[in-house]
């Protein structure tokens, strides 16, 4: 895979984690306040520090992956820890287990593992002493740290210099001394501050790292490193809720079975497979008091997780993935009739994947156990989606459900 294509997928990925992370339960649990966008400033500020450092290009790439991916633990470890102080701990030990499984996961593992150390052992989460933190790591606690302290927006110079004071304090204690003189150098560039409020911050950090960079609109699905990612982060959905623990895989599974059944080929099934693990990237946004709610949703609540699908679409288009992935993936809602979200496509407009994602997301949903209703036999969940026949639903496609499903 191409090594920009690679770094743009892991960004677009990382915009889900963000969008996780803004959660009053994972805040109370961090003891601190995570700004939007935390994991792509953390790795643009890491790689400027890398940059200044003159690290290797290798050094510079294990930084910007380890930025984007460094509190992947915290939602690795949110059905169990969310709103305990105990996560500060836990994420770190957990990120460090979800990186390994990526593309020099073995570099990436102890960068995440020691993020949240410090020149005073007593400060750091583990309790590890500097002298046992390698670089690249002592460089992303000191970003990390960073970020969480600046403001998401332009800084005046009366903040910056208020930001110069708080890091002389903080030289040795909170943060690592060998990194501080690069920083200093580095806020004094005007195009430091400047870049940080981009939106076109990813094409800002292939600067730093590549001459002359190409990345292509969209990749072909391959095994190894997308099996990994999607899986990844499927669990990570899943894990959000209290009550969607394998919805993903049931979606999944039961959509690559409804279209082997109709004879689809084998990278067709493989796709469907890994549309049906992502279905719900998008619900990474929503705020976990919403999805475990044990009642019904008020109307404001359910104008936000019809946001979810939106969310899904935007990701995975910006990750690259192929276009008919991306709509089966996030077409999920949408309905014969018009009245589905978020696109309100009709007709024709919903393909034969996206119709198959449909009845495998209703049926996995009615056969699970959620905080609004107990778990339905395969018959029971098929006849509720026989009610929609011809206005939510294919008839074709529900009756080929009750031969593979039911």
């Amino acid at each position: 895979m191409n090594q920009a294509f690679y770094l743009r997928r892991i960004w677009s990925f990382s915009k889900a984690l963000d969008l996780a992370l803004v959660d009053e339960e994972i805040e109370r649990g961090l003891q601190i306040a995570l700004g939007e966008r935390h994991g792509e400033r953390v790795a643009y500020i890491a790689l400027s520090l890398g940059s200044v450092l003159k690290l290797s290009e290798n050094d510079k790439m294990l930084l910007m992956v380890a930025g984007l991916l460094h509190d992947i633990g915290a939602v690795g470890s949110f059905r169990r820890y969310h709103g305990d102080h105990r996560l500060m701990v836990k994420h770190c030990l957990a990120g460090e287990k979800l990186v390994e499984r990526f593309p020099s996961g073995e570099g990436l593992a102890p960068i995440v593992r020691l993020h949240h150390e410090a020149p005073d052992a007593s400060r750091g989460a583990l309790g590890v002493a500097a002298g046992q933190v390698p670089l690249l790591a002592k460089i992303l606690a000191f970003a990390d740290r960073v970020d969480v302290h600046l403001a998401r927006r332009y800084s005046s110079r009366q903040e910056r210099e208020a930001l110069v004071h708080w890091i002389q304090e903080g030289d040795g204690k909170l943060l690592y001394p060998e990194i501080v003189p690069a920083f200093l150098a580095l806020i004094g560039k005007e195009s430091f501050w400047l870049d940080l409020e981009q939106s076109d911050l990813f094409q800002i950090c292939l600067g730093h790292l590549f001459q002359e960079w190409a990345i292509p609109v969209r990749e072909d699905l391959e095994t190894g490193f997308t099996d990994d990612l999607v899986t990844t982060f499927a669990d990570l959905i899943d894990q959000k809720s209290e009550f969607t623990f394998r919805h993903s895989a049931s979606v999944s599974e039961a959509a690559e079975r409804l279209a082997r059944a109709l004879g689809w080929q084998e990278q067709a099934l493989y796709e469907m497979r890994v549309a049906g693990l992502l279905h719900d990237l998008g619900k990474l946004a929503m705020p976990k008091k919403i999805l475990d709610k044990p009642g019904p949703l008020n109307a404001e609540e359910i104008d936000v997780i019809r946001t979810h699908t939106y969310y899904t679409y935007r990701l995975l288009t910006e990750a690259g993935f192929p276009q008919q992935v991306v709509e089966w993936a996030a077409y999920h809602h949408e309905r014969l009739d018009g009245q589905g979200y978020p696109f309100a496509l009709a007709g024709e407009e919903i393909s034969q994947g996206a119709r198959l994602m449909a009845i495998a997301d209703m049926f996995a949903a009615l056969t699970e156990e959620r905080p609004y209703h107990q778990a339905r036999t395969a018959g029971e969940a098929l006849d509720i989606i026989r009610k929609g026949i011809g206005t939510s639903v294919d008839g074709t496609l529900v009756a080929l459900a009750a031969r593979v499903l039911g």
